[in-house]
C-alpha cells in the first residue's frame, strides 16, 4: 500500500525535519563548547588555577542546562517525526545523530578524567594541609604550658 503525500504534508515535515535538523545542529554546537571548556578546566587543573577554575565550572554548568533544555525539544520533535512519518528517515539527521553521540562519548571521557585529576589534586591539598597542621601533631601550638597546682597548703 502505497500513501502519496499532500503538499501541505510534504511542507509539514520539511519544517519539521528543518527545525530537528537545526535543534541537533545547535546541541552539537553546545556539546563542542563544552569540550572546550572541559579542556581549560583540565588546563586549570593541572596549573592550581582555583578561580579561573571556579569560573570555568559555572559555564560548564551552564551548558549543561542548555544541552538538557535542547535534549527537551529534541525527544518531541523527533517522536512526532517517527510517529507521523514511519520507517522514513533523513540522512542528515542521522548524521547528526551520529555526530552527537560520538560528542557525548568524548564529552563523558573528559569530564571523567577531569574529575579524576581534581580528586588527585584535592587529595594532595589534602595531605599537604595535614603535613602543615599544627593540630595535627597532637598538641595545641597556640596553648601555652601552665602550671597549675594540684596541691593546696592549707596549714598557715
Amino acid at each position: 500500500m502505497t500513501t502519496t503525500l499532500t503538499q501541505q504534508e510534504v511542507e509539514k515535515r520539511v519544517a519539521l525535519l528543518k527545525r530537528l535538523k537545526a535543534t541537533l545542529a545547535q546541541q552539537r554546537e553546545k556539546f563542542q563548547a563544552y569540550l572546550q571548556v572541559l579542556d581549560a578546566e583540565k588546563v586549570s587543573i593541572e596549573g592550581d588555577a582555583v578561580d579561573t577554575l571556579r569560573a570555568q565550572v559555572e559555564l560548564e554548568e551552564g551548558l549543561v542546562v542548555e544541552i538538557h533544555a535542547i535534549q527537551r525539544v529534541i525527544d518531541p520533535l523527533e517522536a512526532v517525526l517517527h510517529q507521523s512519518y514511519q520507517g522514513s528517515t533523513d540522512d542528515e539527521v542521522a548524521d547528526l545523530r551520529i555526530s552527537l553521540d560520538a560528542l557525548r562519548s568524548k564529552v563523558s571521557e573528559r569530564s571523567r578524567e577531569n574529575r579524576g585529576l581534581l580528586s588527585r589534586s584535592m587529595d594532595a591539598l589534602e595531605r599537604d594541609i595535614v603535613r602543615v597542621s599544627p593540630q595535627v601533631r597532637g598538641r595545641n601550638a597556640y596553648a601555652a604550658a601552665r602550671a597549675s597546682s594540684s596541691l593546696v597548703d592549707i596549714t598557715t
